[in-house]
């Protein structure tokens, strides 16, 4: 039997299987029935919504569901069922007082490269995207392992067809989180520039997949501009997602797969968001060995936005990442 509630009314308390109190809000289920199960054992009470299973996430507790990519909200609860677009800000409502598309708590831009947290989650997350027979065997990887990941996909390789819509379209319907990646994985030289690599990426997704990629984003290479934040504030993007574990798939020569799972089995920590790109040689072929030695060690895989049932998001203060290439020698 369902088991009904106000999503303001009840913390469900569950424990990871590092025996760690997790504190996870519950979502009105009058609204957002659990009728399906994609089998993520993370997001157990899934729901129905548009033919695609999907699991929810309400990490402001305001009883609005907050998953993977879809329309924005413009307003307190408009469209219906729209995702908050402040989800990654604890705000009380969806209010959006001078009716620019941002909600009242998104003024600033979150930057953040981990959640603090003793549970053993992390979020794994892929860049760039030239390649699309890598982007399948990923996408298989992390369908054995019911594993959730955020992608940051840029708009060039949808747009020259190197990303099959079908692909982009499994990629959407397994549950997985979308940003914007830049059309051209560069930032430009203006803020006029910017403002059109930012409008290129979201059209071409928004056309070819059906993706909504707003209001997550990665800088192509960490990049920063004195005017970056402001225009990303403008087109509603309101966080800049960084990593707190960089494999450093891209070197040339490629690393080798045996040193890649290692890093990786060595490194991670709770709450870690690890960093991989779609289309080097090997990573692809080393995702399995590297989801299998995670899982070895009890960690869940889920995508950036579910990171955040675990714990508060933080940015190291040192502004870097951990790095695997000294595995690589």
């Amino acid at each position: 039997m369902l088991l009904r509630v106000s999503a303001l009314s009840l913390v469900l308390f569950v424990t990871t299987c590092a025996h760690a109190p997790v504190v996870r809000p519950v979502l009105d289920r009058d609204r957002y029935p659990a009728d399906c199960d994609d089998s993520n054992p993370l997001t157990p009470d899934d729901t129905l919504i548009e033919g695609i299973c999907v699991g929810l996430v309400d990490p402001d507790q305001d009883g609005a569901p907050n998953r993977g990519s879809g329309p924005f909200c413009t307003g307190a609860d408009k469209p219906e069922g729209c995702i908050d677009n402040c989800r990654f800000v604890a705000n009380a409502d969806q209010l959006d007082s001078d009716g620019d598309g941002i909600g009242d708590a998104c003024t600033t831009v979150m930057e953040w490269d981990h959640v603090d947290t003793e549970a053993k989650v992390v979020a794994l997350t892929f860049d760039d995207g030239y390649n699309d027979y890598a982007l399948n065997e990923i996408l298989d990887a992390l369908d054995a392992y019911n594993a959730r990941a955020t992608f940051f996909l840029n708009g060039l390789y949808v747009e020259d067809g190197l990303l099959k819509p079908e692909t982009l379209k499994r990629l959407k319907e397994a549950g997985h989180l979308t940003g914007n990646h830049t059309y051209h994985h560069v930032l430009g030289e203006d803020a006029t520039e910017t403002k059109k690599e930012l409008r290129d990426c979201e059209n071409v997704f928004e056309e070819t997949a059906g993706h909504y990629l707003k209001p997550l984003f990665r800088s192509p290479a960490y990049a920063k501009r004195p005017w970056l934040n402001k225009v990303l504030i403008a087109e509603g993007y309101t966080v800049n997602l960084f990593a707190s574990l960089d494999v450093q798939d891209w070197t040339n020569p490629p690393p080798p797969i045996d040193g890649m799972v290692e890093c990786v089995a060595k490194e991670v920590e709770p709450g870690d968001i690890i960093l991989f790109h779609v289309g080097p040689r090997h990573t692809a072929p080393a995702l399995p060995s590297i989801l299998q030695a995670l899982a070895e060690q009890g960690y869940h895989f889920v995508t950036a936005e579910e990171l955040l049932y675990y714990g508060e998001p933080k940015r190291d203060p040192r502004g870097s990442s951990r790095m695997c290439k000294s595995y690589y020698r």
